[in-house]
This record gives C-alpha cells, sequence and structure tokens, in this order.
C-alpha cells in the first residue's frame, strides 16, 4: 500500500469502553474479539507515530449500552427515578467520556444513545437527566455533538412513527446531529426507503430554521448489505457475494435513487465513509494476501465512487469505526498485525481517493479527512479546513 503526505485527520466515528462496561453492552458476549478494554490509550496507540501529528482527535459514537423502555405514565410524569434508571447505562456513558474529554483534548464531541422511538417529551426529560443546561453544565453542552440511534435491529416502521420523526426534527432544529443506523442487510431496502420518508418530512418543511443541526448516515453499513442480500449470507458475515449477480445493477441503482433523494432534499444530509472491513467478505477463496488491497478497493470503488457524485467532496466524512473496523481486518491482511487497523484503513482510503480522482493535499481531500466532521459536528477545531 502506498502512502501519501497526510492531511489533517477527525475520526468522525470511534467507540470507546473499558471491561467494566461490558456487562452494560447490548451487543458484547465474553467470545467477541471485542471484548477487551478499548480505552484512549488504546486507540491512540492503533495510530502510527507518523500520523499523530495529522491526527487532530475523533468524535465519540454510542456503543449500544443496555437500557430499557419507562412506562408511558412514567414519562407522561416525569418520575425522574424511573427514567434514570431506565437509561442508567446509557447516562452513564455520557459521563464517562465527558471525564475523558476533560483529560484530553482529543475528545472533540460525543454523540450519545437517546430515546428517539419515544418522541419528544422523553427526548426532553433524556435531556434533563444528562445535565446539558446551566453555566455549570457549559462544558457538557459544549461536548454534546448530537444524539444516534438505530434502526438497524428494529421492527419495520420503527423511524416513520409519527412520535421518532418528531423527536428526530426537536434534535436537528436544536442544531445537533441526528446519526442514524441503518442495516439493509437485516432490515431489507424498504429500511433505507423509510429513512428517506421520515427525513424528507423534516427537512422539507417550509418553516426551516437558519441553524439547523446535520443528519448523518453510514454509507458502508447500507453500501454492503446489499452485497449480503445477493449471497444469502447472514448479519454476521458477508459470506460470497458475487457481485457479477444481475441483481446487483438493479439493487445498486436503487440505493443511488434513494440516496440522491436523501441528497437533493436538504444541504444538512450528509454520509460517512467508515465501517469497512466487518462488512467485506473474509473468503479466502476471493482474493490472497497479495491481492487483497486491490480486491478491497475493487469491491467499495464503484459504491464510494457513486456516493462521491451524489453528496460531493464537501458531504462525506471519513471515520475509522474503531475497534470494529479490527473484525476482519485480520482475515483480510493477516500480514499485518490487528492493531494496524486503523492505519489500514487510512491508507486503503488514501487508494480510493486515487481511485475517485481527489487531489493529494487538496480541499476535496482535506474536507473529507477532517472539514467536513468541523462543520457537521460544530467542533471549533482551528487549521483544518
Amino acid at each position: 500500500m502506498a502512502s501519501n503526505k497526510q492531511s489533517p485527520i477527525i475520526d468522525s466515528h470511534i467507540h470507546l469502553f473499558n471491561p467494566s462496561h461490558l456487562p452494560h453492552l447490548a451487543w458484547a458476549v465474553p467470545e467477541s474479539p471485542l471484548y477487551a478494554a478499548h480505552s484512549v490509550r488504546e486507540y491512540l496507540a492503533s495510530i502510527p507515530v507518523a500520523q499523530q501529528a495529522a491526527f487532530e482527535g475523533f468524535v465519540f459514537i454510542e456503543t449500544d449500552r443496555r437500557h430499557t423502555t419507562p412506562s408511558q405514565n412514567a414519562i407522561a410524569s416525569n418520575d425522574t427515578a424511573v427514567l434514570r434508571e431506565s437509561w442508567k447505562w446509557t447516562l452513564e456513558e455520557f459521563d464517562f467520556v465527558h471525564l475523558l474529554s476533560r483529560e484530553s483534548k482529543l475528545v472533540r464531541g460525543i454523540v450519545p444513545w437517546a430515546p428517539m422511538n419515544l418522541g419528544v417529551p422523553a427526548m426532553e426529560q433524556y435531556w434533563s437527566l444528562l445535565a446539558l443546561d446551566g453555566e455549570a453544565e457549559n462544558g457538557r453542552r459544549k461536548m454534546l455533538k448530537g444524539f444516534r440511534y438505530l434502526v438497524q435491529d428494529k421492527p419495520r416502521g420503527t423511524i416513520t412513527e409519527p412520535e421518532f420523526v418528531a423527536a428526530m426534527e426537536w434534535v436537528w432544529r436544536k442544531g445537533l446531529v441526528v446519526e442514524i443506523g441503518i442495516d439493509v442487510r437485516s432490515g431489507g431496502i424498504e429500511q433505507l426507503e423509510e429513512a428517506v420518508w421520515a427525513i424528507r418530512q423534516i427537512v422539507l418543511k417550509n418553516d426551516i430554521p437558519i441553524e439547523t443541526g446535520a443528519f448523518v448516515i453510514s454509507m458502508l453499513s447500507i453500501l454492503y448489505s446489499h452485497s449480503r442480500l445477493l449471497t444469502g449470507g447472514n448479519i454476521d458475515h458477508l459470506c460470497k457475494p458475487d457481485l457479477r449477480h444481475t441483481r446487483v445493477e438493479s439493487l445498486r441503482a436503487r440505493w443511488s435513487e434513494l440516496l440522491t433523494s436523501l441528497a437533493t432534499s436538504h444541504a444538512s444530509i450528509t454520509i460517512k465513509l467508515s465501517g469497512v472491513f466487518s462488512e467485506l467478505p473474509h473468503d479466502s477463496e476471493l482474493y490472497t494476501p497479495d491481492s487483497a488491497e486491490s480486491f478491497m478497493l475493487d469491491q467499495v470503488g464503484p459504491w464510494a465512487e457513486e456516493a462521491l457524485r451524489i453528496f460531493g467532496p464537501r458531504r462525506i466524512l471519513w471515520g475509522s469505526d474503531w475497534p470494529v473496523c479490527k473484525l476482519g481486518y485480520e482475515k483480510m491482511f493477516p500480514e499485518l498485525d490487528s492493531a494496524g487497523a486503523w492505519e489500514c484503513w487510512r491508507m486503503l482510503t488514501v487508494g480510493l481517493f486515487h481511485r475517485m480522482g481527489i487531489e493529494e493535499g487538496g480541499h476535496d481531500e482535506r474536507a473529507i479527512w477532517a472539514g467536513n466532521a468541523v462543520r457537521v459536528y460544530k467542533l471549533g477545531v482551528e487549521g483544518s479546513d
């Protein structure tokens, strides 16, 4: 893999957790490769010394902490004790990362989970429990950049419920990011269609405020879900996608059509270039260690180029998805240590930029690496355009 003179980097998508947090992560089981400490120290150790001078920090994205759904009566009566117990571990996660931000300037922002599925009253009560208002809490409010909700494993129609749409609009009108996890693999193309419909209900209103937030969608979680649909693979592995299958063009066409509908409906809608290694096929029959890089670029390139055409370079954010990026990385690049997954994805991104005709060191490249994250998450980092 060829390297280049690196533009400033802000990683727009990482997760952090300590061993004590593992019992409170909804997805964590002892046999998982990620069932271990993934702290700031481990994260920074994954960034090569040669890149650290260009590294300007990261945005923390919630890690799917366990929570329960409070009763409608508890929400209606604002029963603080019940609500705090229901959301105990998600609230604790914000406290955990906020403390990290006081210890390290590299923590640029926090995007926690929030109960958007329960509507605006629940969001207002959750906001209160996060202790974001008042002069004493100014540091907490400054670190909050938005809220995320994973639609991907929820029943059909979740995002189109009036309560969910109203909650997303509430967040957006506060000038914050609405970050949505969509997975066509498990939810079908209908999940993306529902998300497009719901977001357009918000952004196409005539009374749009001057200062709004942004909608952020993960491109590759959508992208490679289509590949899985072609193979009958399960939700954990890509298996052996035959991208020459006759259905791939129609799927890509529909994917492109839906993203175009999003992109053209409002300038605040952006997309993330992240989450590759856990989504790519890991069957060694499809490639050899020597050809893994070109195989990956061949798989991702057409979709990335289409996203670039639709959104343009000023609405694409780069993220590592650390430590999830380590999943599958060891199988694709067994000659490299798993701690190099972050750097491997960075270098592969350089290869994607080359294929897409993005000038090295130019304004477009700098925007994707860092500038777009500064604007979308309102990070206020100097030196990144």
